[in-house]
C-alpha cells in the first residue's frame, strides 16, 4: 500500500511542477496559456496601433452626427425626466443640466438656498427619502448613530455638527450626489428634486435639535415655560 501511495504522490508532484512551472524564474520563451482566449482576444485596445488601417491607428473617427452621451443634437445637455417623486417641481429626475437646481453649484462655487418651494408635502417627502437612504448611517435624528455604526462603520458624520449646520445647501446637495469619504454617491439612486426634499427635511431636523427658546412665538414660549414650571 505504501508503494502505491508514494508512487501516486510522486506523480501528483510531477504534474503540479509541470503545469505550474518554477515560479519566479524568467524565460525568453512565450508563456504556455491553457486558455488563451481569456487574454488574447480578436480586438483592438484603446490608444493602440493597428496594422489594418492605413493611418496605423485602431481608433476610428465617430460616425457623422454622433454626439456625446447626455447631450442633444443642439450641443446642450439633455434631461432624463425619470422620477418617482410625487412632489416634482419643474425640471426633475436625473438630468445632466449644469444649473444650480441640478448641481448645487453656481459657477465654480457652492450655492446656498433651496431652489424649490418648501411645503409640508415636500418636507414629508424628504422625511421619507431621508429615512430610506440616510438614516441607516446618520440616524433618525441625524446624530450619526445609525444602525451601521453598531456593525463597525465608525466614520459616520453627525449632521448636527456646527460645520454641517452652516454648510451651504448646494454643498450638501453635491455630497448627496457624488458622496464623500466613506459615503457613497446617491446621484444615481435619488432623483434631483428628492435630493432637495431631503435637504429641506434635514434643515427642519437640524432646527428641531438646535432650537432656542427665543425661536418660539410668544404664545408657544409662554406655554412651554408654564409646562416647565409645573414639572419643577
Amino acid at each position: 500500500m505504501l508503494r502505491y501511495f508514494f508512487l501516486t504522490l510522486t506523480l501528483v508532484i510531477a504534474a503540479v511542477v509541470t503545469l505550474a512551472g518554477f515560479r519566479g524564474q524568467t524565460s525568453t520563451e512565450p508563456p504556455i496559456q491553457i486558455f488563451p482566449d481569456m487574454k488574447v482576444q480578436p480586438k483592438y485596445v484603446a490608444q493602440h496601433e493597428s496594422n489594418f488601417y492605413a493611418d496605423g491607428r485602431a481608433a476610428r473617427q465617430p460616425v457623422e452626427g454622433t454626439v456625446p452621451q447626455g447631450y442633444t443634437l443642439a450641443g446642450i445637455y439633455s434631461t432624463n425626466a425619470a422620477s418617482n417623486s410625487r412632489v416634482a417641481q419643474g425640471v426633475a429626475g436625473f438630468g445632466n443640466s449644469t444649473d444650480y437646481f441640478s448641481t448645487g453649484k453656481i459657477g465654480e462655487n457652492y450655492g446656498d438656498g433651496l431652489p424649490i418651494e418648501v411645503s409640508l408635502p415636500v418636507i414629508e417627502r424628504g422625511r421619507q427619502r431621508f429615512n430610506i437612504n440616510c438614516a441607516i448611517c446618520h440616524g433618525a435624528t441625524g446624530a450619526g448613530n445609525g444602525i451601521v455604526k453598531q456593525y463597525g462603520l465608525i466614520t459616520v458624520a453627525s449632521l448636527q455638527e456646527a460645520r454641517i449646520l452652516t454648510m451651504p445647501d448646494g454643498q450638501i446637495f453635491n455630497t448627496i450626489t457624488h458622496g464623500k469619504n466613506t459615503m457613497g454617491a446617491y446621484g444615481s439612486n435619488i432623483a434631483v428634486e428628492d435630493r432637495w426634499a431631503i435637504i429641506t427635511y434635514l434643515r427642519a431636523l437640524q432646527r428641531s435639535q438646535n432650537g432656542k427658546l427665543e425661536d418660539l412665538g410668544d404664545a408657544a414660549r409662554n406655554d412651554l415655560e408654564k409646562q416647565t414650571s409645573l414639572k419643577q
